[in-house]
């Protein structure tokens, strides 16, 4: 089967259409939460990922946020004011589905978490983070979102890698058959490692390759429906230099 991998699409659509574009066809779907938030386009991007073939989703803390189940005082002003507006464009249908998303989910091979196993609102950006999850873990990989960074963490023989495998530009991991992975296919709507393109995933369980993508997509476009939606300059402008 050939798996999509999505995390923290951010009501990006532009972002999201481009890798679908891209991705071509599919069997099965995979989203690590965080569909929406900072972003213009909420509702069309809730949809679209729900009309995706066989789709497997977790929440993200700006979903449960935009549903009033995550306090928005954790946030700093430019997500807060984002959310906020968030609230107000859901339609009844979307938030429904956002507020039933569980934390966790367990499917075949993948174990899928927004942030952390111990914490699920927790960022993994560490080989501490990644312990506490491969202790938790009862499949050989398990993917993640919420750092907006494309990397991977090993466990081999119950000992993780010294060296995490950064994914920055892309690349592919070739999944040992005794060896566990934590990987974070990077942010699609708002990538944060310095590269602007969005980012995503595709799982091949034939050949057990997990490769990561990088997508150009219309920033300016993006920008623009922010700005005339009144959504603070900030998060957008950060879009041009991916961070």
């Amino acid at each position: 089967m050939r798996y999509l991998i999505l995390a923290d699409v951010h009501s990006n659509l532009e972002a999201l259409g481009a890798v679908l574009d891209d991705a071509g066809r599919v069997d099965a779907a995979l989203c690590l939460g965080d569909l929406v938030g900072y972003g213009p386009d909420p509702n069309a991007c809730v949809q679209r990922v729900r009309a995706l073939p066989d789709l497997s989703c977790v929440a993200g803390n700006h979903d449960l946020a935009a549903v009033g189940g995550y306090d928005v005082s954790w946030f700093n002003s430019h997500a807060r004011e984002a959310v906020l507006w968030t609230q107000q464009q859901l339609t009844a249908e979307n938030r429904d589905f956002l507020a039933h998303l569980p934390l966790t989910r367990t499917l075949g091979p993948f174990t899928l978490v927004h942030g952390t196993l111990p914490e699920p609102m927790e960022y993994l950006s560490s080989q501490w983070e990644a312990r506490a999850t491969f202790q938790e873990m009862s499949t050989p990989l398990c993917l993640v979102g919420h750092t907006h960074i494309a990397e991977a963490y090993t466990q081999a023989n119950g000992v993780i890698m010294p060296q995490h495998q950064a994914l920055l530009d892309g690349g592919e991991i070739k999944l040992a058959a005794r060896d566990r992975y934590i990987v974070n296919c990077g942010g699609l709507g708002q990538p944060r490692d310095g590269n602007p393109r969005a980012a995503y995933g595709l799982y091949d369980s034939r050949r057990r390759v997990l490769s990561v993508r990088r997508v150009e997509y219309d920033i300016p476009a993006v920008q623009d429906k922010m700005r005339r939606a009144g959504l603070p300059p900030m998060l957008s402008d950060r879009l041009t230099h991916g961070r």
